[in-house]
């Protein structure tokens, strides 16, 4: 595996957060990156149905680790999440992000959330570049 790639898989992991959530990077490729979760009880809201809270961490990693292929640091400076569909628990979740727009201070990001073919929720962002790794 490439090196880089490597490293980012790594850098993602150590996130606390993340690992919390039991988030796991499943691709990674330049501008893109595809992360998934089995939702477990600590996901759900009261409802019995995965919490949108988990969904909008799940899209600002994705987008977070999409912005990070491109060899550069950023953080979130807008986040807009569509809910659409819910997911229940034991289901498997997949988030992929992906950079629509590489400026060279904001980055837009993009990411649709689903489980199996039914999409659950799409996610808007933009990332304000910190630095050039």
């Amino acid at each position: 595996m490439d090196p880089k790639i490597l490293e980012m898989i790594t850098y993602a992991n150590e996130n606390p957060f993340a690992k919390m959530l039991n988030i796991e990077i499943t691709e990674l490729n330049v501008g893109e990156s595809c992360i998934e979760i089995t939702v477990l009880p600590h996901h759900l809201n009261p409802h019995g149905t995965l919490h949108g809270g988990v969904i909008s961490t799940l899209a600002d990693i994705a987008m977070g680790v999409a912005v990070r292929t491109l060899g550069k640091l950023g953080m979130t400076i807008n986040l807009n999440t569509n809910f659409i569909a819910a997911a229940l628990l034991g289901e498997r979740v997949t988030a992929r992000g992906k950079v629509v727009h590489e400026g060279s201070s904001v980055i837009s990001v993009e990411c649709t959330l689903s489980k199996e073919k039914d999409v659950l929720a799409r996610s808007t962002g933009l990332w304000y570049v910190l630095k050039h790794k």
